[in-house]
């Protein structure tokens, strides 16, 4: 009777430690594929900068090619749809405006794109004033960027240049709207540049301004590293009103019929906290509590 006792209690402590030994395995296995996204987040979102960077040599390369042959020409990129926009006056010069941007890309190395013309309407006249205002502006605002540049200025700001010849400069910077001296200093460095007396006016943005802007890279990291790994995707939103932060993934799943459907939302709530973790750490963004809510294509939460 002793000997059947002590041999059941050790068949209770081998079959008691199964579970323990598994539950520690699951907790390697999960830790393990956290790491492999982030490396693998890191490596596409390193290749997402180069590309950017390659986006940015062809913008600046093509541009000055089509204005040195006298094209007028807009360009714009999407890159969800990795398409070009070249915005045209007349369809007869498509061909030479697409061997130009053509030929730099490949000179770049900026590849796997396609490029669209959208032709604007000839009768509607160029309005000579609005030209002006434009050219005005990019004036002031290299004039402005050279002033604050000068005196040591490193921050986020944004220029608005109002008609009736007011510049308003919000920035990061706290102590910058008490500064009347800064104030006339580009005041008086845009009349010597440029000919035109301007009052400016420097105020701070707002906290809540502030914290968009930080995250605008974090938003842009989510919309481009989720749209290349599923092609579920199929849109981003984000609101900061009510807290917690909501960051909500569109996609194109359809609960009712879609194989795997939570196995896959799983998926993608953990893709992108993985990449709002990296960014945050990158930027060295402050902890914000944030929700990732997954939608479905008749936009109803499912995670």
């Amino acid at each position: 009777m002793r000997k059947n006792l002590i041999g059941f209690v050790i068949v209770i402590l081998i079959y008691g430690s199964i579970p323990i030994f598994a539950n520690v395995t699951d907790k390697t296995v999960i830790a393990k594929s956290d790491q492999q996204i982030k490396n693998e987040l890191e490596k596409s979102m390193e290749e997402t900068k180069k590309q950017k960077e390659k986006l940015e040599l062809l913008f600046i390369k093509s541009s000055k090619e089509l204005n040195d042959k006298g094209y007028e020409v807009g360009l714009s990129y999407s890159h969800a749809d990795r398409m070009l926009t070249a915005q045209i006056k007349d369809e007869a010069i498509k061909s030479q405006i697409e061997n130009i941007i053509a030929d730099t890309a490949k000179e770049v190395e900026f590849g796997d794109f396609e490029i669209k013309f959208r032709v604007l309407d000839s009768k509607i006249p160029l309005n000579k004033e609005d030209e002006k205002l434009r050219e005005s502006i990019d004036k002031v605002s290299n004039v402005v960027s050279d002033v604050l540049k000068d005196k040591g200025y490193d921050f986020a700001y944004s220029i608005l240049v109002k008609p009736e010849k007011e510049i308003i400069i919000e920035a990061t910077d706290k102590g910058l709207a008490e500064d009347d001296e800064l104030e006339n200093l580009i005041s008086n460095a845009i009349l010597s540049e440029t000919n035109m007396d301007f009052t400016v006016k420097l105020e701070e943005k707002s906290e809540s301004e502030i914290r968009d802007m930080e995250w605008h890279p974090v938003f842009a990291a989510i919309m481009e590293e989720t749209s290349k790994k599923f092609k579920e995707y199929r849109g981003f939103a984000s609101s900061f009103h009510p807290m917690p932060l909501q960051i909500i993934i569109k996609t194109t799943i359809n609960d009712s019929w879609f194989v795997n459907a939570d196995r896959k939302v799983k998926q993608m709530e953990n893709y992108v906290g993985n990449i709002i973790e990296l960014k945050m750490e990158e930027l060295s963004i402050g902890e914000v509590p944030y929700e990732i809510i997954i939608r479905d294509k008749g936009n109803e939460r499912i995670n």
